[in-house]
């Protein structure tokens, strides 16, 4: 997991990753001020180190980003780099945004064009005039090469349309990523405010388009048969990632198609849910947007992507994987065990780990045979922890946190993400399972799904746990690793 330095101060907004040789580099955004471009540089994927800053807006007066600077992108062409990135100018006190670039041929001294801005929005096609209190859409860019031209896909808004469903990707074109012609928009779907940080990526050569959604914060995708579309909902419903991911960016990196976005947990409709730090002692700043792990994307038979666990986590395992052995008796129930099976006529109860766990990853695999069951971790011997529900027939998979509040004799409980099956659980079916616990960050990964990927810090170390209600679950081969935290420095 990467952010900023602790403390109250700058916080982490949108990312940008770009591919060189072995290395990921990470660009992002510096909230609240929006006034620099803060980079880091990883050579595993988890791990990050920090580098100079990339660039930073211009003195008053000095050039179209004297505000703020929003999303960039890094594209390589002919042994030069180029920064296209958001300008707003206090000239219009930031309320039309515009595209600048900058050019470096190391990936860390940044210049920015003497001629910027390079584009704006095209009144023939896009909202260019910010009516009464609003702003002009125009920003988050990100090319894509085909053939021998770049595109860079834009967040901007149709000029004509219902008002509410104008948010499109808007469409620039160049030879040489600085001079630009602005283009119609390449999907205009009529149905949400923005599209913001728009992407074309491709997958085993296949054209896919993802984008944040404000509306509910999701990340969605479209995927279309060539650059220029129809840019359709796949089978799997457009989902790219579990909620709480946003503004993401996909990038090649050492044969896998990953998935890098900031996060943080979101409640109902769209809305932020406060991070819960008390047990999780970090240097990292806690007071917002989170960059968590990767997660790789696979393509399907059916053209829909799938999310799986990134594979640099098999570096992190301090010991290999060895046989993990069940308690003796249920924890519930208080009945004895035979291992890691549970089966109950009425009510519920769980089996669980022989030892309490910090960071570790436990996998095998799963079947459950009752109308709810799933997975405990981070347990406490009154029943509290944080708790996987799955329920055969259904899709939906819920993770729970359910604990004694600060100094209260009662409980708190929150239901922390919820996430979604490729297919529904099939009741009696095997289904491989990694559950990987690691400092705040939770990740399931199900039948080959990741379902869930959040952080919570609440409590970070405990029991882990298969439980069902009124059936029973059952895992085989079950095997657990300890694991180290990657380090950011």
């Amino acid at each position: 997991m990467y952010a900023p330095p602790a403390g109250i101060g700058p916080e982490l907004g949108d990312v940008e990753v770009f591919s060189a040789g072995d290395e990921i580099h990470l660009f992002h955004l510096t909230l609240p001020n929006h006034d620099v471009v803060q980079h880091v540089v990883s050579d595993d994927g988890l791990s990050w180190r920090a580098l100079p800053a990339a660039i930073r807006t211009s003195d008053p007066g000095e050039g179209p980003d004297d505000d703020m600077i929003y999303t960039m992108s890094v594209t390589e062409h002919a042994g030069t780099y180029y920064m296209v990135y958001t300008a707003l100018g206090r000239a219009e006190q930031g309320r039309i945004q515009r595209i600048a670039v900058a050019t470096s041929t190391d990936l860390i001294r940044w210049t920015k064009h003497a001629g910027n801005p390079v584009a704006e929005a095209d009144r023939r096609w896009y909202e260019a005039e910010p009516l009464p209190g609003g702003r002009v859409s125009w920003r988050d860019p990100k090319p894509i090469k085909v053939g021998d031209t770049f595109y860079a896909v834009v967040c901007g808004r149709e000029a004509e349309g219902p008002f509410l469903r104008r948010g499109c990707a808007a469409l620039m074109a160049s030879d040489d990523l600085v001079n630009w012609e602005v283009r119609p928009p390449l999907f205009a779907p009529r149905r949400y405010w923005d599209l913001e940080c728009p992407q074309v990526f491709t997958v085993d050569g296949h054209y896919y388009l993802t984008a944040g959604i404000m509306e509910d914060r999701s990340q969605r995708y479209w995927q279309a048969p060539a650059f220029e579309g129809p840019y359709t909902i796949p089978t799997d419903g457009g989902f790219l990632a579990p909620m709480g991911h946003y503004a993401g960016r996909v990038c090649r990196w050492q044969d896998m198609d990953l998935f890098y976005c900031w996060h943080r947990p979101i409640l109902l409709q769209g809305q932020f849910a406060d991070y819960d730090w008390p047990a999780f002692g970090t240097r990292i700043n806690t007071y917002g947007r989170i960059a968590p792990p990767p997660l790789q994307l696979i393509r399907r038979t059916d053209g829909s992507l799938r999310r799986a666990s990134f594979p640099g986590w098999e570096a992190y395992r301090e010991a290999p994987a060895a046989p993990f052995e069940a308690s003796s008796r249920t924890a519930f129930q208080g009945r004895a065990a035979r291992g890691w099976s549970v089966s109950v006529a009425a009510g519920a109860d769980m089996v669980t780990g022989a030892q309490d766990l910090g960071d570790f990853l436990f996998e095998g695999t799963v079947t459950f045979d009752a109308p709810s069951a799933g997975f405990g971790l981070r347990l406490d011997e009154r029943g509290g922890g944080y708790f996987v529900e799955v329920a055969p027939g259904r899709e939906d998979i819920s993770l729970q946190k359910w604990l004694p509040p600060v100094e209260q004799p009662t409980y708190a409980y929150q239901e922390i993400q919820r996430g979604w099956m490729y297919h529904p659980v099939e009741a009696g079916r095997a289904m491989p399972f990694r559950l990987l616990s690691v400092g705040a960050y939770l990740e399931l990964e199900l039948d080959g799904e990741v379902v869930l990927a959040t952080l919570s810090g609440q409590r970070v170390g405990g029991g882990v746990g298969l439980w069902a209600e009124s059936g029973s679950a059952h895992i085989e081969d079950a095997r657990l690793s300890p694991m180290r935290q990657p380090a950011n420095r």
